[in-house]
């Protein structure tokens, strides 16, 4: 069994131990390794794992070889699809087959600093920062009032928010014929259109998690950054992050609807020899008792929600976010992500605009248009020659 993630592995010897005739030995691999090894055991023939564990960035370019893997209906998962966040279910599925079973997820939230908004006159409480701030336009003229008030940025990029807006469309780069479709998407368009006036305006800082995390961590921690937009999971990146801010945070709606960040799947792979062994290793690991202990142990946000009424969600409170019960607010938003196809090359693309655009970011003397679109070109030809 591969995982990428070490969230499973937690509960992995209870399975075991239910199941003494079935043992699941994890073999933990660095994310970015964990696909490779896959797709290089796809294409030999050979290699693969009993059970693969695929992030949902990964995931098309491994569905679009099915017959590499089973179909989980042939052991009975359409009975569970009830269980799952109806677009979690869909995101794996290739016509009527069934391919993986979902794990986490990532539903998008807007991470704030609340004394950072006291101080700038802004509302601070969730309920209140959601109801002034419902579009893009209102976020940048908080982020304006935010930079002249305690002069931090409301973002650490203007690429933070291109991706929010992006993750918020009914598309992405491909269309479902694998066709790219960037300059003909609209909230592409949209997307681009924020970052270059969140840019412009100054309001956002140049700060590069990527590559440069040791100065982006420390601009958090000193309050130079007021907002983070990311998932359930952000939480512990911002906590990590920034440990001396610990009660001056709390999490709200993001403007104009959620998007999904992250979050992944369990896959059997057609050369295993133990397919119904594996099956009931992933139903059992995946089902909603389990991904409600592993959001206790982890706080990696289930796929279940028949557990979001658990009063680790309802009632847990977060002294780091100022007693904030934020699986109230990551329920809440699950529910309303768009399903959306990424595509096998989505990644590729990706890989392309990010790198660039934080390079635009940097280089104030770059137009961001101009080289968004010849990053877009340079895609293109990157597809070409795959």
């Amino acid at each position: 069994m591969v995982l990428a993630r070490g969230g499973l592995r937690k509960i992995i010897p209870e399975f075991n131990r239910l199941n003494p005739g079935i043992e699941v030995v994890p073999q933990i691999y660095k994310w970015e390794d964990a696909h490779k090894k896959l797709l290089t055991a796809m294409s030999a023939g050979s290699g693969a794992p009993d059970i693969a564990m695929v992030d949902i960035s990964q995931l098309d370019q491994f569905l679009k070889y099915p017959d590499k893997f089973y179909d989980l209906n042939e052991f009975g998962a359409q009975e569970l699809a009830g269980d799952y966040l109806e677009w979690k279910w869909k995101q794996s599925m290739v016509g009527d087959k069934q391919l993986a079973l979902p794990t986490d997820i990532g539903p998008m939230v807007l991470y704030y600093r609340a004394d950072l908004f006291e101080q700038a006159g802004l509302p601070s409480e969730p309920e209140e920062v959601a109801a002034q701030i419902q579009n893009w336009d209102q976020f940048l003229e908080a982020g304006k009032v935010l930079k002249e008030k305690t002069g931090a940025d409301i973002l650490s990029n203007p690429y933070e928010l291109y991706g929010a807006i992006r993750d918020q469309g009914d598309q992405l780069y491909f269309d479902e014929e694998d066709r790219l479709i960037i300059e003909e998407n609209p909230q592409i368009k949209k997307a681009l259109s924020y970052y270059i006036k969140a840019r412009e305006m100054g309001i956002a800082g140049a700060y590069d998690q990527k590559n440069a995390l040791p100065e982006y961590s420390a601009a958090l921690n000193s309050g130079k950054i007021a907002t983070y937009i990311s998932a359930a999971w952000g939480r512990g990146h911002v906590e990590t992050r920034a440990p001396d801010t610990k009660g001056k945070w709390r999490a709200a709606k993001i403007p104009e609807g959620t998007g999904n960040m992250g979050g992944s799947f369990l896959l059997i792979p057609k050369e295993t020899k133990h397919a119904k062994e594996a099956y009931k290793a992933i139903s059992w690991l995946l089902a909603p008792e389990q991904q409600l202990e592993v959001a206790k142990l982890t706080g990696n946000f289930p796929s279940t929600p028949s557990v979001y009424g658990d009063e680790l969600f309802t009632n847990q409170g977060f002294e780091f976010w100022g007693g904030q019960k934020l699986g109230v607010l990551f329920a809440e938003v699950a529910k309303d992500v768009k399903v959306q196809r990424k595509g096998p090359n989505y990644q590729t693309v990706e890989d392309i605009i990010s790198d660039g655009m934080q390079a635009v970011t940097v280089d104030k003397s770059k137009d961001p248009e101009t080289e968004f679109w010849a990053l877009v070109e340079k895609a293109k030809t990157k597809l070409q020659n795959k």
